[in-house]
């Protein structure tokens, strides 16, 4: 069902986008981050934009699927390709297809040379760290770390996606959309996932050791 929705609305925002429909909604968005902008937040998200970008990707998503693939884990390791280049390499082809500038009246940091529609830091960062959230909080079982993590990386990608607007790289259009083909693809994923553990016969062995 999230996935139902989330595509719902991902197919709603493109639609505004083809027909023209987002200026007032971009609008809006240049003109909060412009009224919120100090000399603070410039700084806390200058770094935070960071945790969406390659540079931070990349590394963590290889590192971790090929540990879980070592400790065979593979369906994890699997979820986390999936979750991680699967994303990747829909926006390339969205930002291709759509080929929209990006803003370039009010940037704090460099502009990026790729295209602006949707939004790569809200498509592929949020649904890789939400579903390695959901990971880590299955592993956990049902301590109260779980809800804690799950809360704290909801804030973190809403934040990181907030980040590309206030920063000046990305139209609020670009972001919303994708945060939700994020959170479709997320739930996609998860779903095939937790349907490959109901057919296994027993359950995996731990990944954390217990305390």
């Amino acid at each position: 069902m999230g996935a139902v929705l989330f595509a719902a609305m991902s197919a709603a925002l493109i639609g505004l986008y083809m027909t023209g429909k987002v200026n007032g909604i971009d609008e809006a968005g240049i003109a909060m981050a412009t009224a919120l902008r100090t000399d603070m937040w410039t700084s806390f998200f200058e770094v935070l934009t960071y945790l969406g970008s390659g540079v931070v990707l990349a590394p963590v998503g290889v590192v971790l699927i090929v540990a879980l693939y070592a400790k065979k884990r593979r369906a994890e390791a699997l979820t986390l390709l999936l979750t991680l280049g699967g994303g990747e390499v829909l926006n390339e082809l969205l930002k291709a297809v759509f080929a929209r500038p990006r803003p370039t009246d009010f940037h704090l940091i460099p502009l990026p040379d790729s295209f602006s529609f949707p939004s790569g830091h809200a498509m592929i960062a949020p649904a890789f760290y939400c579903m390695l959230a959901y990971l880590v909080s299955r592993w956990l079982g049902g301590k109260a770390w779980p809800t804690v993590i799950q809360a704290a990386t909801i804030l973190m990608v809403i934040l990181l996606g907030a980040s590309r607007v206030y920063l000046g790289v990305h139209y609020f259009s670009d972001v919303l959309t994708g945060f939700c083909l994020a959170m479709c693809g997320y739930f996609l994923v998860r779903y095939g996932y937790e349907r490959h553990l109901e057919r296994q016969p027993a359950p995996a062995s731990p990944i954390l050791p217990s305390p």
